[in-house]
């Protein structure tokens, strides 16, 4: 009687699969009337930077820059004007070089073909850590790969990691077409992720020769900071996964419709020659 009800449930499940069919479900395109802000201040004492774009339908379309906006910063006491910079449209740098700090808060204002988009947000510190671990590629006496950045999860603290290597010094000449430089993005987050802490996707290895200069830098993340990265992740990397979440509107901290996240980070740097 066992061997019925398997058999039958095999038959069963065998016909569901040969039912399926492949639909195409046209998106319609429209047009999205705001704008997108990728900014992140630090606490390094420099010109800081923002990015204004336009949103866009095809994944396959590059981003519009965004423009002649009027922007400015304030912590509440001081203003920040910020310029477009000439040679990169929609980049758009303060007039003076500033740092941010822990015990304020910061808000921004964009005025953009007449609408006013405004956002705050805060710092907060940054913890010092290990050092990454790198070892030579298996089978190899030249080339080296990253093996451990940081740990995934932290029930203390969220950042991001930014790992630049280099190893454009080494190559006579330095041709334009031949790849000299790679940058890694890491992040420890405080929420257990199936598609990232236990069942991480395979990564593209990056091989790197002896005397390779390896730049890691550290960001600080807020509770909200890191629900935008996390949510980022979720409709990028971690997508085409066993366990890949339904897709979702990113969160964002713009008022007025607008997209994209006004952030501030404390970050600290550290430079390691591979050897």
């Amino acid at each position: 009687m066992r061997l019925l009800i398997n058999i039958f449930v095999l038959i069963f499940l065998i016909g569901l699969i040969s039912c399926e069919k492949k639909i195409y479900w046209p998106i319609p395109e429209t047009e999205i009337n705001t704008i997108v802000v990728d900014a992140l201040l630090t606490n390094e004492f420099k010109y800081q930077q923002l990015r204004l774009s336009l949103p866009w339908n095809n994944i396959y379309d590059t981003s519009t820059m965004a423009t002649g906006a009027i922007v400015s910063m304030n912590d509440g006491s001081n203003f920040i004007h910020f310029n477009e910079s000439q040679a990169l449209p929609g980049i758009y740098l303060s007039e003076d070089k500033v740092a941010a700090t822990i015990d304020k808060k910061y808000y921004l204002t964009v005025q953009y073909n007449s609408e006013t988009y405004e956002a705050e947000t805060y710092l907060v510190p940054v913890h010092t850590s290990n050092r990454l671990y790198y070892a030579p590629v298996e089978g190899s006496d030249i080339l080296y790969e990253i093996k451990w950045i940081a740990p995934e999860y932290s029930t203390y603290e969220q950042a991001m990691y930014e790992v630049i290597i280099d190893w454009s010094h080494l190559v006579e000449g330095n041709p334009e077409d031949t790849i000299t430089r790679a940058k890694i993005f890491h992040y420890t987050l405080n929420t257990i992720d199936v598609s990232y802490t236990i069942f991480p996707q395979e990564k593209e290895k990056v091989y790197f020769p002896q005397h390779s200069i390896i730049i890691e830098r550290k960001y600080s993340l807020t509770d909200e900071h890191a629900a935008y990265v996390r949510a980022l992740l979720a409709e990028t990397e971690w997508q085409g996964s066993l366990f890949e979440e339904a897709r979702g509107n990113l969160p964002t901290n713009i008022s007025n419709g607008g997209l994209g996240f006004f952030a501030a980070s404390s970050m600290i740097a550290d430079t390691i020659l591979v050897q």
